[in-house]
């Protein structure tokens, strides 16, 4: 039985690597417009107000890198107009969100001690890693879907995570491990780690359309 769990995670893994070579490869291919508009989204997220529609901008612009589309700083400020009050509606739910689990986290830990107060602590955590890793996927079906809409894109993620199980764990290890390596290297993750990030999801959302189509087809 581990033999065969293994056989099928090493496949995933493959998957999981092709996604991170492709966005590490798109990174690179324009160097200026990676790193002005990683600059410029970092900068615009340090403001807090704008952060959100930032982000949402940054995964327009990786979105058409992703499917091969021309691309500079323009689409990156334009995206940024467009889609504002998308972004705002994008961060108030996740402060909401966060406000809410991170609190229960918080206010779980300070009721004193009890043999449940692990489990219900751990059922926030578990649900706080869950609505990240679903941003993960919500943000690039926003720019998959013929409307950018906010509530769609969250359910095709959630969708997403429960059909791909196996990828997204390990996608997410992944993740893990680039994000220690980059900790290290940090300039990288100073100069082009939004851009790079945010390819890697729009990436990956792709490959596992791809995959469900060629399943179906």
């Amino acid at each position: 039985m581990v033999y065969a769990g293994i056989g099928l995670y090493v496949p995933l893994m493959n998957e999981v690597w092709q996604v991170v070579r492709a966005a590490w490869r798109q990174a690179g291919e324009d160097i200026f417009t990676t790193l002005v508009v990683n600059l410029a989204w970092v900068v615009l997220c340090g403001l807090i107000v704008t952060g959100p529609a930032a982000t949402v901008a940054l995964f327009y612009v990786t979105n058409r890198l992703a499917h091969e589309e021309p691309t500079d700083v323009r689409d990156f400020l334009q995206a940024l107009r467009r889609y504002f009050g998308v972004g705002i509606r994008w961060g108030l739910l996740n402060l909401a969100v966060l406000f809410f689990l991170v609190g229960d986290i918080v206010l779980t830990g300070r009721l004193g001690q009890g043999d449940w107060l692990p489990l219900v602590q751990g059922f926030y955590a578990a649900a706080l890693l869950f609505w990240l890793l679903l941003q993960f996927y919500a943000l690039p079906f926003l720019f998959e879907q013929e409307q950018p809409s906010l509530r769609l894109a969250l359910r095709n993620g959630a969708v997403m995570i429960g059909r791909n199980p196996g990828f997204t764990l390990a996608l997410l290890l992944t993740l893990g491990v680039l994000l220690v390596l980059t900790t290290v290297l940090f300039l990288i993750i100073a100069a082009a780690g939004g851009i790079l990030f945010s390819l890697i999801a729009n990436h990956a959302v792709l490959n596992r359309l791809a995959a469900a189509r060629w399943k179906t087809s």
